[in-house]
């Protein structure tokens, strides 16, 4: 059958769990956070430039640094590097805090927290995709990503929402404290989880960083599938990175929708990825996975022009529920498949590739979002991201690698 029930065996993964639902409460600060620097940048500069410049500073050590990310979490282990990034984002972003409730906001911390946070993340993202598989029983990874969808992308559904209301009833100070608050919810959560669960520093002969990260990136260009993965998500993430990122808040702010309404928008994209989270952990096999995926890459460039057009807040929240469903179901399908067939001793490395392919792009749709939507307008942003992102899509099915490829499931346990 396409469809069976994997949530019981998955909810027998206590230690799985656990990391989760740390990392989700940390995801619903995360989602306070952004609405807090995208709008607190608007109210200060009112220009989408800025905007588009802040997270264009926030991306690119991301991406640039995606790469020895991978090396570091191979030699660390996932769970310290994920230990220390918590810890040290908690008390950067309570600092920070402190700082706007004493009154010194300005538009250089900003950029100042979005270029440091880039940093962390370019460790946090292999970590999270490299110690999921070492957590959850192989038969079980599929449901396991599914569930990670809905733990921690899916709370977009409460984070924005929440952010807009903090943000309108306290200002931004409070905003940037429950976002500290939450990433030591998230330390604590996997503190609890023993360190022999995870992988540990390898136990390898130490060879030069460079060695270690060319060792990877030879790995991920000797699959086929990866090859053809790779250009298709970096120009994907192009296309549709900047009209989500850059887009949403100047959509909300023509419309004068505010900062509730960019919230709420936020939270339609949060709850479509917690439905195609469910979706996947319950155990939703897409028929001809490849096939699949980029169909719904197309229909995801479809919806981009609408979003970019919606004369209402319901309408735009319901298709950004859509599309966050289509992305929340491909990356599952995407991610899955790659952590089965890597080896646990370059996996870091393999994810960093992965992970650096679809956002050594974002920094450029970023920097450009902002000059395009003024240049010709919101809506014009979201009808250039959308009409590329359909493009590439069709390019995509010229790869084969790409058409054919499928994730073998076993039988649950």
């Amino acid at each position: 059958m396409p469809w069976s029930l994997r949530l019981p065996g998955i909810l027998r993964e206590r230690r799985f769990l656990i990391f989760a639902g740390g990392q989700g409460v940390s995801a619903i600060g995360d989602g306070v956070y952004l609405v807090a620097l995208a709008w607190t940048s608007l109210q200060l500069t009112r220009s989408p430039v800025y905007l588009g410049l802040l997270l264009t500073t926030s991306a690119l050590p991301r991406a640039i640094l995606m790469l020895a990310g991978g090396v570091v979490v191979d030699r660390l282990g996932p769970r310290r590097v994920i230990l220390g990034s918590d810890l040290s984002r908690a008390l950067l972003i309570s600092g920070v805090a402190a700082v706007v409730l004493l009154g010194h906001l300005s538009v250089l911390l900003l950029f100042l927290i979005a270029a440091i946070f880039g940093v962390f993340d370019a460790l946090f993202y292999p970590a999270t995709m490299t110690l999921v598989p070492a957590l959850v029983s192989p038969e079980r990874l599929s449901a396991a990503n599914g569930v990670w969808q809905l733990a921690v992308e899916g709370t977009m559904i409460i984070g924005p929402p929440l952010g807009g209301l903090v943000i309108g009833l306290a200002g931004p100070g409070p905003a940037f404290l429950v976002d500290g608050g939450s990433f030591l919810v998230a330390f604590a959560a996997l503190l609890v989880v023993r360190a022999t669960t995870a992988p540990g520093p390898t136990s390898q002969p130490r060879e030069s960083g460079w060695a270690s990260l060319t060792a990877g990136v030879r790995t991920s260009l000797a699959n086929p599938l990866l090859r053809a993965l790779m250009p298709l998500t970096a120009v994907l993430n192009l296309a549709a990175g900047g009209p989500l990122n850059v887009g949403i808040p100047l959509l909300a702010r023509a419309h004068g929708w505010g900062p509730a309404g960019y919230g709420l928008i936020e939270g339609g994209l949060g709850a479509g990825i917690l439905v195609g989270g469910a979706a996947m952990g319950a155990g939703l096999r897409l028929p001809r996975p490849g096939l699949s995926v980029l169909g719904m890459a197309a229909a995801l460039g479809v919806l981009t022009v609408l979003l970019g057009s919606a004369p209402m807040l319901l309408l735009a929240m319901l298709l950004a529920l859509v599309m966050g469903s289509l992305i929340s179901a491909t990356n599952v399908a995407v991610v899955s498949l790659v952590q089965q067939k890597t080896p646990a001793e370059v996996l870091g490395r393999v994810m960093s590739v992965l992970m650096f392919s679809s956002m050594s792009l974002t920094p450029i749709a970023y920097a450009v979002s902002g000059g395009v939507a003024r240049g010709i307008g919101v809506s014009g942003l979201f009808a250039a991201g959308g009409v590329l992102v359909v493009i590439t899509a069709g390019a995509g099915f010229r790869a084969r690698a790409v058409r054919e490829f499928g994730v073998a499931e076993p039988s649950p346990a």
